[in-house]
């Protein structure tokens, strides 16, 4: 298994039917247009760098521990109270024994669900900033960064990348089906999944992708990644002009803007949307001063230095970033 973020990917293991089904020919248009998504951290004409799909994401974990973990660690305590402490006088001799080890158990899964919030907490903070890829189109390589160190970086040849556009199952709390762009690392034979990262845009698609709509926000996914198509393919000199780049240190104006992307237009669209747009600005608020929290409290990633130096052109070339 791995994990991307807090989705949890199968592999080591044959591709699906479905994955086969979906993949894309990077030689080829996937869409009309190309859509930079706000998802560009930086590019020159050596290499065009990109968050990964959880970095709008970013928060969600620190609010579930700031909801979830107090209550659990409330509960500890009045577990561990009764089975140690507190006799209840409902509770007859021959029955405090059962009653205490009830109370243990129950003590064990709230010291658990307290360790689960921490966790998920540690997928935010005092972790990295961002976890970028690199598209290097002099080399034709692709380099997913996923911690510091020996060993902290996939990289996978452009040409034998599998990319596919992944809809994650519907989740009712994200108000539909996650779908994003994914790259499969396949074993020489290319058949087998031996790691994976997902990259750029992500939407939340609450429509089946045969309809007008599902297919509107599928197509969102798609534009963004024949930006990085365009990109590999033909240069920078073929893309539209990026209007904002993503910073790479802690910005709340940044974060506020990821998390209110595209926001404008839905809210321009009629007057239900307006209100609908009006009764969600305040939880996005929430979540994008959360969003700078746990940037704040994190590490800057640091490219090794053989990345580094496929991508040394850069010190010659200048790097068009925020």
């Amino acid at each position: 298994m791995a994990y991307d973020y807090l989705t949890k990917i199968r592999i080591n293991r044959p591709l699906t039917e479905g994955e086969v089904g979906r993949r894309i020919d990077v030689h080829k248009p996937v869409a009309d247009e190309a859509a930079d998504a706000y998802t560009v951290f930086g590019m020159n004409d050596v290499y065009l760098e990109v968050c990964d799909s959880s970095y709008p994401q970013v928060g969600w974990g620190l609010l579930g521990f700031l909801l979830c973990f107090p209550a659990f660690a409330f509960l500890t305590i009045e577990f561990f109270q009764s089975a140690v402490v507190d006799t209840p006088a409902m509770v007859r001799n021959g029955e405090q024994e059962t009653f205490s080890a009830v109370m243990w158990i129950f003590v064990a899964i709230t010291v658990l669900c307290c360790v689960l919030t921490v966790v998920v907490l540690l997928r935010d903070c005092f972790n990295y900033r961002h976890k970028a890829v690199r598209f290097n189109r002099q080399t034709r390589m692709v380099y997913a960064f996923r911690h510091n160190g020996p060993g902290g970086v996939i990289a996978v040849p452009w040409d034998k990348a599998f990319f596919y556009p992944h809809r994650l199952p519907s989740n009712g709390l994200a108000g539909g089906a996650p779908t994003l762009m994914r790259c499969f690392v396949l074993d020489d034979a290319g058949k087998k999944i031996v790691n994976t990262f997902s990259f750029g845009a992500r939407t939340v698609n609450g429509a089946d992708e045969s309809t007008p709509i599902g297919k509107q926000v599928l197509y969102q996914v798609q534009a963004n990644f024949e930006f990085i198509r365009r990109y590999m393919e033909h240069g920078p000199g073929a893309l539209p002009k990026v209007e904002r780049y993503l910073p790479r240190g802690p910005s709340l104006r940044a974060s506020i803007s990821v998390w209110f992307y595209g926001i404008g237009a839905v809210g321009s669209a009629n007057g239900a949307m307006r209100v609908l747009t009006i009764l969600l600005s305040g939880p996005m608020f929430l979540l994008s001063i959360l969003h700078y929290i746990a940037q704040l409290t994190s590490r800057e990633p640091v490219w090794p230095t053989d990345v580094e130096a496929a991508c040394g052109n850069s010190a010659s070339t200048a790097m068009v970033q925020a």
